[in-house]
């Protein structure tokens, strides 16, 4: 919820006041939702939320024809030191993101070599892909118009440089999967087997 609410509280502070419908319209046109994790259906509660807490306050609301009327938000002292709070946070901390690659990969003594070599290969294709689909829409000025921060455009490159050294991972550790290198020490390896028999046996 943090990051979510970093991001709100970041979007009211540029546009205050402002609707829900706009922060919410903001933080897609920024894909916030894939590189952030913000889902657009949560931030009219966030926004809710946030007022409820006295981070945010209601600017007044305004309805047009006969659609709901929709509420304005400012940010709040309290909100804005929240905010501050929050992005130091975000740029000084290193956190550990969740990933299911690696839970798989810590597994992957339970693969074929050739399984998990190819599955690594695959990997780097797709990662490939994507920074040659990331690259053209720099270079044609399309991801990042004119209009757009030049921020927005080191946010990519920093996508595409995480990207470029996970696939020479990737590709390095499949070479030495197909080598035949050893997944297990020879004493790990030992202990692993007697582990097993011992299991085996107590099912007869």
């Amino acid at each position: 919820m943090s990051t979510t609410r970093m991001m709100i509280l970041g979007v009211v502070r540029l546009l205050q006041p402002v609707h829900g419908y706009d922060v919410r319209r903001e933080l897609l046109s920024w894909h916030a939702d894939k590189w952030a994790n913000v889902q657009p259906g949560s931030v009219y509660h966030a926004l809710k939320k946030l007022a409820d807490e006295g981070a945010l306050r209601e600017a007044g609301s305004e309805q047009v024809g006969g659609r709901p009327a929709r509420t304005r938000y400012e940010m709040t002292v309290k909100g804005d030191e929240q905010f501050r709070d929050l992005l130091s946070g975000a740029l000084w901390e290193q956190r550990e993101v969740e990933d299911p690659f690696l839970a798989g990969f810590s597994l992957m003594t339970e693969l074929p070599r050739e399984e998990v070599a190819a599955a690594l290969r695959h990997r780097a294709r797709r990662l490939r892909a994507d920074n040659e689909g990331a690259g053209a829409a720099i270079a044609s000025g399309w991801a990042v118009p004119d209009n757009k921060p030049t921020h927005v455009r080191w946010m990519l490159e920093l996508g595409i440089a995480r990207n470029e050294g996970e696939i020479a991972w990737c590709e390095r550790v499949a070479e030495r999967i197909d080598s035949g290198e050893p997944y297990l020490s020879e004493e790990l390896l030992a202990r692993w087997k007697q582990a097993r028999g011992e299991r085996d046996h107590a099912t007869d």
